[in-house]
């Protein structure tokens, strides 16, 4: 080969492009690992999207262009000099970073978002939004309450044949809750039995005996069937009109034996079974085995609740997550898609049997065992306020807050229904409205929908209990004291 030749060839490499080198992770990819990798690939779909939405804003610009009036020579040129440089500005690419956005690119995002709203859809956009939107104004404070329906005559002529003597006649009433629609309401009793109450017509609609103690119930969030959970029995599903059993969920020990849910709750189409030390899982769709577990307790981050559960409730603005709460001083936040706990609180060391989340999800209500009400901040993960009532009885007391988020009512143990203002910041609240000798025992469950309150008294009593006197008196006591005083009552809101 010649000089010539060899000199050739050399310069026709270097006349090659070289060929380009692959994308390589940004710096903080590699020092932060997977995170900021992740993190990295957001960032470049929120580019890609900026990039889409800039270029929708130009073709309803050009668009807007085409239809606009002819105008004279003389106002179109700077107009078309502004234009020109508007679209120069827009028409800069704008490339897919390898880091995260920063403020500004987020803000711009933000903002194309926002035109695209305003533009784009324009006015079937504005004909959807006062349909979509709901506005939910605060409650006025009642002033009183109005008797519409009471019934003592179903939990009358009952006798136990189990249980002390002197107590096995008091069918007391363990909790009443409404639907959403505020047209019936299941009712739970000592006798076994779940009573399906019409709100409407003020009767007994239909009435079914569970075989074991009933423990909770949960509407189902359709309306057309409800949950219950007995001792010994799996979750059943009753249809709302009939009271068939049309399905059931089988919450199962580590024997492959069938264990009771303490307490029930639906997130989506989930349904929640309390158990003890983990929660089961089920879809709705499908009866049968729990599809998966939660346990309470993580020893791996120290988190989640102790005991066994009492109550759980759904988190109104996040389905993902729900609170619990047992018999322990501590409440937990759960999420289904973690499967632990994720927000841990300690309260009150007597434990707590009812929990409910305020409207926006930021509070949570737990009602203590013999005792008042707490709020805690779920992110301060502490308590923040006490709702102070009068409450001594010996199992479940459950509360209700309304619609609009800003009134809780409640029972107390001497038969009057009290009523809290949330919006009061005081650390100790007392109530704003005490309505007495509602009834002549306890109140052990409120529930609230509209202007109608729903209502049960009665409550379980030992042989040791002052109500019954010691010795001859027992007898009489029996019948005089133990036996009278359970109901279901209806209340119209004043």
């Amino acid at each position: 080969m010649t000089t010539e030749e060899s000199s050739q060839d050399s310069m026709s490499q270097m006349s090659e492009p070289e060929p380009e080198s692959t994308s390589k992770l940004s710096l903080r990819a590699e020092r932060s690992g997977i995170g900021s990798l992740l993190s990295s690939l957001r960032g470049d779909q929120l580019a890609s999207e900026i990039n889409q939405l800039s270029t929708s804003a130009e073709i309803d610009k050009e668009k807007g262009v085409r239809n606009a009036p002819e105008v004279s020579e003389a106002s179109k040129i700077p107009e078309a000099s502004e234009t020109t440089d508007a679209q120069e500005s827009s028409e800069a690419p704008t490339e897919a970073p390898d880091r995260p956005l920063n403020r500004k690119e987020k803000r711009r995002l933000q903002r194309l978002q926002e035109e695209k709203n305003q533009t784009g859809e324009g006015n079937s956009a504005k004909r959807i939004a006062p349909e979509a939107t709901i506005v939910i104004e605060a409650a006025e404070i009642p002033t009183g309450l109005k008797k519409l329906y009471c019934d003592s005559t179903s939990f009358e002529s009952y006798e136990a044949p189990f249980g002390y003597k002197s107590t096995s006649k008091n069918n007391f009433v363990h909790f009443s809750i409404q639907n959403n629609d505020g047209t019936r309401a299941i009712v739970a009793s000592q006798d076994r039995c779940i009573r399906m109450y019409s709100l409407d017509k003020n009767e007994v609609q239909w009435k079914h005996n569970t075989g074991g103690l009933v423990l909770d119930t949960y509407w189902e969030h359709s309306g057309k069937g409800v949950f219950s959970t007995s001792r010994l029995r799996p979750i059943q599903l009753f249809e709302t009109e009939t009271g068939d059993i049309i399905g059931a969920y089988n919450g199962k020990d580590s024997g492959d034996n069938i264990k009771e849910a303490m307490c029930v709750g639906q997130s989506e189409n989930t349904l929640i079974g309390g158990f003890k030390n983990h929660f089961q899982l089920w879809d709705i769709e499908y009866t049968g085995s729990a599809l998966s577990t939660i346990k309470y307790y993580d020893q791996s981050f120290n988190t989640g609740i102790t005991g066994i559960s009492m109550s759980l409730v759904c988190h109104p603005t996040m389905p993902d997550l729900f609170g619990a709460v047992g018999t322990t001083s501590l409440l937990g936040i759960y999420s289904k898609k973690w499967g632990n706990a994720v927000s841990t609180m300690e309260g009150s060391s007597r434990g707590y049997t009812n929990c409910r989340f305020s409207l926006d999800g930021v509070k949570l209500y737990a009602s203590e065992r013999c005792g008042d009400i707490h709020c805690f901040d779920t992110r301060m993960n502490m308590m923040t306020q006490i709702l102070k009532r009068e409450m001594t009885t010996n199992h479940r007391t459950r509360f209700d807050i309304d619609p609009s988020g800003r009134l809780l009512y409640s029972g107390t143990s001497s038969g009057a229904v009290v009523v809290y203002d949330l919006h009061d910041f005081n650390e100790e609240i007392q109530p704003v409205l005490s309505v007495e000798h509602v009834a002549s025992r306890c109140i052990p469950c409120v529930s609230v929908r509209g202007n109608k309150m729903v209502l049960c008294t009665g409550q379980r009593v030992f042989p040791d209990d002052p109500l019954l006197k010691e010795d001859d008196d027992v007898e009489m006591m029996d019948t005089t004291v133990v036996a009278t005083g359970n109901s279901v009552q209806v209340f119209e809101i004043l």
